[in-house]
């Protein structure tokens, strides 16, 4: 491949060409094609946008469609077969670009060629997008801290140049660096990255998403085979995640799924099983369960949710319309959100605009040791997302002997016996949600009773101990 048409001229666009540019690529960018009107004989980089049309002159040439919105890029793809008939053989996708371009780049090769090897060996945990205490982050330091704290060596995070609360234990053990968040695979993020990495080599990494940590030891990979081995957890399960993550599948030695729902689903987009394996992510979890429960009618039925506060996969558009579904029920309760997120404002509009400040309340962030008490005192955990990887949240809240009504997400399946432990409900159902929440409102008894099942469950899914078994099995494997 010589010669490559980009179709789509917004900001991954823009990025690519700034990456050909920047590794002097001698692959040949012969236009930039989009489908709306206003950005024709627009330039980027340099490059003038012309209509799709155009593509009728490069049938033989490679196509990459640059636009991030899987479900646009079909759209787009239909299109360009039935109006101009071209030939998708000829297509490379965005990511397999972008390695072709960092693989073939002599400058690349030049910068990671030379560099001295320490005789020590190093495992090297991906937090590409800081520390900030999201579900990954959280587990990822609760893991580096349990395997320093039981005598393993030279265990690192890779992190940008953030602020954050940092345990003392994993102080020495951050590998911070400048990342930037605004243009993804960008050449100076991917350089820095090539630095941290080949200042501790021979190393094995544990990436937790397909982004520049994972390129960036793809290619230290390509020039000191047998000196660096990439581990991938997948911890999502929507369909954009496992795009990308086939996209690179060159870059990945093995596989580590959050949940059976996502092996399944790898091994059916080609992955073979024995290059997968699955994990439960710990939590903190007391051994013996002690709690009450709104039993009585006359007491507000305590509802929780943890999590980032967004409409897009956590739905909160739905929570909301779960909420004016429960007061048409008339059922008594008070609901509890912990977490912030873009739509926090709104709903918070929403709660004063219906005078509920006394049924919902926000409480921001919570500390993570503030979790175990959150949960302990809410009777039922609510949980509408469109999908999750196994939600952590859900766990932690059967963990304090919270009834789980949650959408039939990836993983759910593996803690939730519907009925007895908790309730699955169809994705986007929220109606379904709030029936089941009133059949508890109806028959309280059932609290305590699927409370203590699904802490049951849970439980013993929750100690450290038997998860770095899990991961020194992991990490003494070969290639």
């Amino acid at each position: 491949m010589r010669k490559v048409i980009l179709y789509g001229s917004g900001k991954r666009c823009r990025v690519l060409c700034r990456v050909f540019q920047e590794l002097e690529s001698d692959i040949e960018i012969m236009a930039i094609l989009d489908s709306n009107p206003g950005r024709w004989k627009c330039r980027v980089e340099g490059y003038i946008v012309e209509r799709p049309d155009i593509i009728r002159k490069f049938q033989s040439v490679f196509l990459c469609i640059t636009v991030a919105d899987y479900a646009i890029i079909e759209e787009i793809r239909k299109m360009l077969q039935l109006q101009y008939q071209y030939n998708l053989e000829k297509e490379i996708h965005y990511n397999q670009l972008i390695l072709e371009l960092y693989r073939t780049s002599l400058i690349v090769k030049q910068y990671i060629l030379g560099r001295k090897i320490n005789a020590d060996s190093s495992i090297l945990f991906d937090c590409y997008n800081g520390l900030g205490l999201g579900g990954v982050e959280a587990w990822t330091m609760d893991l580096c801290t349990a395997l320093i704290g039981s005598g393993k060596k030279d265990i690192y995070i890779i992190s940008d140049n953030g602020i954050y609360d940092v345990p003392s234990a994993l102080e020495m053990n951050i590998l911070y660096t400048d990342i930037d968040h605004q243009e993804r695979f960008s050449v100076d993020s991917v350089q820095n990255i090539l630095d941290v990495i080949l200042e501790k080599l021979p190393c094995k990494i544990v990436t937790s998403a397909v982004d520049e940590v994972m390129l960036a030891a793809h290619l230290v990979k390509l020039y000191y085979p047998g000196k660096v081995q990439i581990i991938s957890v997948i911890h999502n399960s929507n369909e954009d995640d496992y795009e990308e993550y086939i996209d690179f599948r060159e870059c990945s030695d093995c596989y580590i799924a959050v949940s059976r729902d996502i092996k399944a689903d790898m091994i059916r987009k080609g992955t073979k099983e024995k290059r997968i394996d699955t994990m439960t992510c710990p939590f903190p979890c007391v051994a013996a369960l002690e709690r009450t429960y709104s039993i009585r009618s006359f007491m507000p039925l305590r509802i929780g949710y943890a999590g980032r506060i967004e409409c897009y996969q956590k739905r909160m558009d739905l929570l909301i319309r779960l909420i004016e579904l429960l007061l048409e029920m008339e059922i008594y309760f008070k609901m509890e959100i912990a977490g912030t997120g873009s739509v926090q404002k709104e709903m918070e509009e929403f709660v004063a605009c219906n005078y509920l400040k006394d049924k919902v309340h926000f409480l921001g962030k919570l500390d993570r040791v503030r979790i175990p008490e959150f949960w302990k005192r809410q009777d039922i955990c609510i949980n509408l997302a469109d999908f999750e990887g196994r939600s952590i949240s859900v766990i932690e809240a059967m963990g304090g002997g919270a009834v789980p009504v949650v959408t039939a997400t990836s993983g759910v399946r593996e803690d939730i016996r519907d009925g007895v432990n908790g309730f699955i409900v169809p994705i986007g159902d929220y109606h379904a949600a709030a029936d089941r929440i009133k059949l508890l409102d109806r028959r309280r008894e059932l609290l305590p009773e699927m409370g203590k099942a699904a802490y049951d469950v849970v439980y013993p899914k929750s100690l450290m101990e038997s998860h770095i078994e899990f991961w020194e099995r992991i990490f003494i494997q070969k290639n």
